[in-house]
C-alpha cells in the first residue's frame, strides 16, 4: 500500500512540533498535495491546529488505545492521501515502565515513516551535531532522513550550526528564525484549541509562508514519496459487523447518538466517530451552551471532554437545555461522558476562583478547578458492573489528564477499577442505571466491541 508520509519528532517537547507541523501541513496543502494530518499520542488539542491547516480533521496515532487496530486505523484514513504525522514528546519518549512502548520512534518503526528531528538550536552550536548524532545511532531501525532547525537567532549561528552537521551525512531541511509569531497560546490543558481562540486572521497564512521560506519542501515530499510500500500484512482486518440476529446491519441509520459539540465539549477522536456512523450511528450533534433542548428522539448521548470550566455561567444559566437533559435521563436511555462530560454532569463546578455553580445534578458530585493536575496517564480500567458499554468486568484501555477533582455525597457505584500496570490505583467514575461517567477517555477505534454492545444493548430495547 502506497503512502507517501513523513513523521516530525522533536529532541524533546516544546521544541515546536506543533507549530512546525502546522506549518508544513499548510504549505504542502498550498502546493495542492492531499495533506492528512495525524498527531501521536492522545492530545486532542494539537489536531485542531492541523485541521485548520489542511480543511480536514486530524486524526490521533496511540500504540495504548488503538493496539493492533493502529495500522489499519491508519491505512483507512491515509488512503489517497499524504501523510504528516506530529509526533509526541521527545522521540524515544514512550509509557512509564516501558522501552519506548507509544513513542514517536515506535509509532515510526510501526508504520515504517522516515523522520524528520526538529532541533531547538537556539542556545546551541557545535553541540548540535552530537545531539543529532546521538538520535541518529541510538535506535538504528529508525529512519532519521532530516534536520529541521528551530529557533535560530543569527545567520553567523545557522552557518555554525550547517558546519558542524555536514559530517553526518543527514541533511538539514530547514532553518527558522526565532519568530515572535510563531508562538502559539498556551493555558492549563496545554495548547488553547483553535475553535475557541479564533487564530489571528492569517496565522495560518503566516506559518505557510515561513515554512516555505525556510524549508526545502521539494526534499520534504521526496522523503514522504521515497516512504516505502505498507505490508498489508500488519493490517487488522475488521470483523463483519452483524446485529443481534447475525444479519448484516441495514445501510439505513438505525441508532441516533446525541454528540455534546461546541466551545465547552470538543474532545472526541475523529475515527472512532467514524466507526460509530460505520455501525450505524446516527451521529447528531448538540450544544449544551446554546441549545435550549436537546434533538428529539434520541437513543443514547456521548458528552465528551472540554473546557465546561470556562463556561459555567452559561451552562448553569441554559436551564431549558439542563430540564430537557434531565427529562432524557429520566426515560432510562443511555448517557455517557467523559472528562468534562462528566463533571457536567455533576452538581456543581468550583472554578479556578472559588466559584461555586450549579450544574445538571444527575450524579451525586461536585467537582472542583485545581492549580495543580490531578490526574495524567494511560490506564487499564475494569468495569465494576452490567453496562450498556459492556458487562461487569470489561477491560478498556483509556487515558485521563485534568486539573479537577470530584467529590461525592454519598457512597456511589464506580464506573471502573483503574490500574497502573498490573497493580490496583483506585476506583473511578460512576455507573448506575442508564449513566456511565468518569474522567477516563476511552478512544472506541481500538475497542469496537464497546460500541458495538451499546448498538446491541439498546437495539433490543428499542425494537430494531
Amino acid at each position: 500500500m502506497k503512502i507517501p508520509r513523513i513523521v516530525l519528532a522533536g529532541t524533546h517537547s516544546g521544541v515546536g512540533k506543533t507549530t512546525l507541523a502546522t506549518g508544513l501541513m499548510a504549505a504542502l496543502k498550498k502546493r495542492e498535495r492531499p495533506i492528512q494530518g495525524y498527531k501521536v499520542g492522545p492530545d486532542y488539542i494539537d489536531p485542531s491546529y492541523h485541521a485548520a491547516a489542511t480543511g480536514r480533521p486530524s486524526r490521533n496515532l496511540d500504540r495504548w488505545l488503538l493496539g493492533d487496530h493502529l495500522p489499519s486505523v491508519f491505512a483507512q484514513s491515509a488512503e489517497n492521501s499524504w501523510a504528516v504525522i506530529e509526533g509526541v514528546m521527545g522521540l524515544f519518549d514512550g509509557m512509564s515502565g516501558t522501552a519506548g512502548f507509544g513513542s514517536t520512534a515506535d509509532l515510526a518503526k510501526l508504520l515504517q515513516a522516515p523522520i524528520i528531528l526538529i532541533v531547538d538550536a537556539s542556545s546551541m552550536s557545535r553541540s548540535v551535531a552530537a545531539l543529532v548524532h546521538g538520535f541518529n545511532t541510538y535506535d538504528p531501525n529508525v529512519s532519521l532522513q532530516g534536520v529541521i532547525l528551530n529557533r535560530v537567532k543569527s545567520t553567523a549561528q545557522e552557518k555554525i550550526l550547517r558546519e558542524s552537521l555536514n559530517d553526518l551525512q543527514i541533511p538539514v531541511l530547514g532553518v527558522l528564525p526565532k519568530e515572535a509569531a510563531l508562538h502559539l497560546p498556551e493555558r492549563h490543558l496545554g495548547l488553547v484549541p483553535v475553535g475557541e481562540s479564533g487564530l489571528l486572521e492569517g496565522f495560518i497564512e503566516t506559518l505557510s509562508e515561513l515554512v516555505t521560506k525556510h524549508v526545502d519542501l521539494e526534499q520534504v515530499e521526496r522523503i514522504m514519496l521515497g516512504a516505502p510500500d505498507l505490508d498489508e500484512s500488519i493490517f487488522v482486518k475488521p470483523n463483519a459487523i452483524v446485529n443481534t440476529e447475525g444479519d448484516l446491519m441495514a445501510q439505513k441509520p438505525q441508532f441516533r447518538l446525541g454528540l455534546a459539540l461546541d466551545e465547552a465539549f470538543l474532545f472526541y477522536y475523529k475515527d472512532a466517530l467514524d466507526l460509530a456512523k460505520r455501525l450505524n450511528f446516527e451521529i447528531v450533534p448538540f450544544s449544551p451552551l446554546h441549545d435550549a433542548a436537546l434533538p428529539p428522539d434520541l437513543d443514547g448521548i456521548f458528552i465528551g471532554g472540554g473546557f465546561p470550566e470556562l463556561h459555567l455561567d452559561r451552562l448553569s444559566e441554559n436551564i431549558a437545555f439542563l430540564d430537557s437533559l434531565r427529562s432524557y435521563a429520566a426515560s432510562g436511555k443511555p448517557l455517557y461522558a467523559e472528562c468534562g462530560g462528566y463533571m457536567y454532569l455533576g452538581r456543581s463546578i468550583t472554578d479556578f476562583e472559588g466559584r461555586e455553580v450549579p450544574l445538571a445534578g444527575l450524579i451525586p458530585m461536585k467537582a472542583e478547578m485545581t492549580r495543580r493536575l490531578q490526574g495524567i496517564g494511560y490506564r487499564k480500567g475494569v468495569l465494576r458492573e452490567d453496562t450498556f458499554l459492556g458487562p461487569r468486568g470489561t477491560t478498556v484501555q483509556g487515558h485521563e489528564f485534568h486539573y479537577s477533582r470530584v467529590t461525592y455525597d454519598h457512597e456511589f457505584p464506580p464506573a471502573y477499577e483503574l490500574f497502573r500496570g498490573d497493580l490496583p490505583d483506585r476506583m473511578e467514575g460512576y455507573a448506575r442505571d442508564n449513566i456511565v461517567a468518569s474522567y477516563l477517555h476511552l478512544h472506541f477505534s481500538g475497542q469496537s466491541g464497546l460500541l458495538e454492545h451499546w448498538f446491541a444493548s439498546c437495539s433490543r430495547k428499542i425494537g430494531v
